[in-house]
């Protein structure tokens, strides 16, 4: 045994080619997420370091952009790093351009770039084409171009607006919170954006996506597992990938998980990582941007729900109770849901995607964030071990609620 760790821990540090050959094999994911997992892993061999200076994206960004509009006079100016982000690195920059119009233009853009290592590794092409099939239907940033591959900007990532607007909103007694994790709306907030966040994630799942070009999701078969399967191996496959300890709780919830999946009756658009923290809203507290789409696929609405009312993105009210997203009770959120979408909240499958959502919080938390950190793949070194933390409190509530599954 003790010899099967040491190798299987010697793996995931440097991944052989027969090795990588055998997770592939073993974890079942779609087209796309198999891409990118295979592509990091091949990548993990190459040096370690994540290089902090991003002036050296001015000049291929302006020739990236050159080619993409066709103009030889286009200009880069104040290139700028955005803070927040735990799993891309994000700039801003004003872009000068000759318009449509024929005008003399300055457009304020914003870059989603890969690290070299992700606390979720993603892809490119699939969330712009995700966000492109939102556009028009939520309120989303418009994605004007990608470099899917990263042939030109060095490393796959996409540009789009830059959209102005508050994320997380000043916290009592200047606190500091990684954004999204125990957040506090005041009541004129929380009155003003709730019903929008829940008629927004509606408006989501009722998006027509067999009209939009997705064409990097697999479409899953209707009143099958098929959607979950895939959507598990996501994350059994990335705990298996990235992790540096073995851990029980893992094989008990993955075990679990397996032998309970539920049938995905009609498969629908989802976000993914639909939560406080991804969302901004305007100076007229009007939610203006839904972000992270990286995680969307096809499969249950109930996933969504889940993950918008798990305990550990919730914040309290002046009573001390928690509320889902920081916004509304759970129940409140649930039943609004079901009114404004139509679609019906089932107990069962709704408590299979709390264990599941405390099983992919242990995986970016308790493993990815910690290897990605380890490894030095990332800028964000300070923020992987601090999500370390949450990934062991994301332990203790999948073993929690592992205990009322029985």
């Amino acid at each position: 045994m003790n010899n099967y760790y040491t190798t299987t821990q010697a793996n995931r540090a440097k991944p052989s080619d027969d090795w990588i050959a055998d997770i592939r094999k073993s974890y079942p994911v779609e087209k796309a997420i198999d891409e990118v997992f295979t592509r990091k892993l091949r990548n993990r061999n190459k040096a370690a370091g994540q290089n902090l200076d991003f002036t050296r994206l001015q000049k291929p960004l302006e020739e990236f952009l050159k080619k993409q509009t066709r103009q030889s006079d286009i200009e880069v100016l104040d290139l700028q790093r955005l803070s927040g982000g735990a799993s891309k690195e994000q700039f801003t920059f004003n872009m000068v351009w000759q318009a449509p119009s024929g005008q003399k233009e300055t457009r304020k853009l914003m870059v989603r770039m890969d690290p070299k290592e992700s606390i979720v590794e993603t892809h490119r092409l699939r969330e712009c084409q995700v966000l492109k099939a939102a556009w028009g239907e939520v309120p989303v940033p418009e994605v004007l171009w990608i470099d899917p591959e990263g042939e030109q900007l060095g490393q796959p990532a996409l540009i789009a607006d830059f959209l102005e607007g508050t994320v997380q909103p000043p916290q009592p007694e200047a606190e500091d919170k990684m954004s999204g994790v125990g957040m506090y709306f005041n009541p004129q907030l929380r009155g003003a954006l709730s019903e929008q966040f829940v008629q927004i994630l509606a408006d989501i799942h009722a998006i027509d996506w067999r009209k939009k070009d997705l064409s990097t999701l697999d479409v899953p078969t209707p009143n099958s597992t098929a959607a979950i399967l895939t959507s598990f191996g996501l994350w059994e496959r990335a705990w298996n990938e990235d992790t540096l300890c073995a851990h029980p709780v893992m094989e008990r919830g993955a075990l679990w998980l397996k032998e309970n999946m539920p049938i995905v009756e009609n498969p629908m658009l989802v976000h993914g990582d639909y939560r406080s923290g991804n969302f901004m809203y305007s100076d007229d507290l009007k939610i203006n941007a839904i972000f992270d789409w990286e995680l969307a696929y096809l499969g249950d609405y109930h996933d969504d729900l889940a993950w918008a009312s798990l305990t550990i993105f919730g914040g309290p009210d002046e009573n001390g109770d928690l509320l889902a997203s920081s916004l509304m009770p759970t129940t409140q959120f649930l039943e609004k849901y079901e009114q404004l979408s139509g679609n019906k909240v089932d107990p069962k499958k709704l408590f299979y995607y709390q264990v599941f959502s405390f099983y992919k919080i242990s995986v970016i938390a308790a493993a990815t964030s910690i290897r990605v950190a380890h490894s030095r793949k990332t800028h964000l070194d300070a923020m992987m071990n601090y999500a370390g933390g949450i990934g062991y409190i994301g332990l203790s509530e999948l073993n929690r609620i592992l205990d009322i599954a029985g």
